[in-house]
C-alpha cells in the first residue's frame, strides 16, 4: 500500500514538473533595449545694421530782400535699421555762425529761443536782427519737442507753420537730437523732415548767397 502511494506521489510530482516546463517553454521572453538620446542648440546671429538716405540740398523761398523778410526751406532723411533697440537721429551745423554769406561776410545768427535750447513757436526775431533756425517733424520726431504739424509753412510767403517749434544750432557744432525710436524701423525706413526758417526784422541782409552746412547723424541705439 505504501509503495502504491509512493508511486502516485512520484507521478504527481513528475506531472507538475512537466506542466511547469511546458509553461516556461511557451512564456514570451521580454527583453529591455538600451536607449540613449542627445540634443543640439541651434544659434543664428543677426548683425545690427543702419543706413541713412541722402537728403536733398535746399534753396529757401522766397528770396529775402527789400520787400520780403521771411524765407523757409525743407529737406528729409530716411533712416533704416534692424537694431533691436532702435536709433537716434541728430543734426548739427558745421560752423558756429548759423548761416554765413559766401561773399559779403554777412550772416544770419542762430535763432533765439525764449528759453535757451528749448524749441518754441516762431514768434519772429528782434528788431535790428536777422536769424536762422530749424524744426523737425515725422513719425519719430516728438511732437512735444517740435510741435504737431506736417508742413514747414508757406513757400510763397516764407511764413512758417504756426504749430512748428524752432530752435537755433547752439551749442555750436554740437549734435542736437531731432528723432529717435526704441525699436527697429520697417524695411522702407522712417522719414524725418527738417524745416529751416530765416527772417530779418528792420534791417537789410546784404545781397548775395548765404549757406549753412547741416550734418545729420543716425546712430543705432
Amino acid at each position: 500500500m505504501e509503495t502504491k502511494y509512493k508511486k502516485i506521489l512520484a507521478a504527481s510530482i513528475i506531472s507538475i514538473l512537466f506542466v511547469q516546463m511546458i509553461y516556461i517553454s511557451i512564456e514570451p521572453t521580454v527583453t529591455m533595449a538600451a536607449v540613449a538620446s542627445d540634443g543640439v542648440v541651434v544659434t543664428l546671429n543677426v548683425t545690427s545694421g543702419l543706413s541713412i538716405s541722402d537728403a536733398t540740398n535746399i534753396t529757401m523761398t522766397p528770396n529775402i530782400g527789400m520787400s520780403a523778410n521771411k524765407s523757409i526751406g525743407s529737406s528729409a532723411w530716411t533712416v533704416s535699421t534692424n537694431s533691436a533697440t532702435g536709433y537716434t537721429l541728430a543734426v548739427k551745423n558745421s560752423t558756429a555762425t548759423a548761416m554765413m554769406g559766401t561773399i559779403n561776410g554777412d550772416n544770419f545768427a542762430n535763432y533765439t529761443e525764449a528759453v535757451a535750447g528749448t524749441p518754441d513757436l516762431w514768434g519772429g526775431v528782434a528788431s535790428g536782427t536777422k536769424e536762422f533756425g530749424f524744426s523737425a517733424y515725422g513719425t519719430d520726431a516728438p511732437v512735444g519737442t517740435w510741435g504737431s504739424y506736417s508742413t514747414c509753412g508757406n513757400v510763397g510767403s516764407g511764413v512758417v507753420d504756426p504749430a512748428a517749434k524752432y530752435r537755433g544750432f547752439l551749442p555750436a557744432m554740437t549734435d542736437i537730437q531731432i528723432a529717435s525710436s526704441a525699436s527697429p524701423t520697417t524695411v522702407g525706413g522712417t522719414t524725418t523732415n527738417i524745416c529751416f526758417a530765416a527772417e530779418q526784422n528792420a534791417v537789410y541782409a546784404k545781397s548775395g548767397a548765404y549757406t549753412a552746412t547741416i550734418t545729420a547723424t543716425a546712430t543705432a541705439s
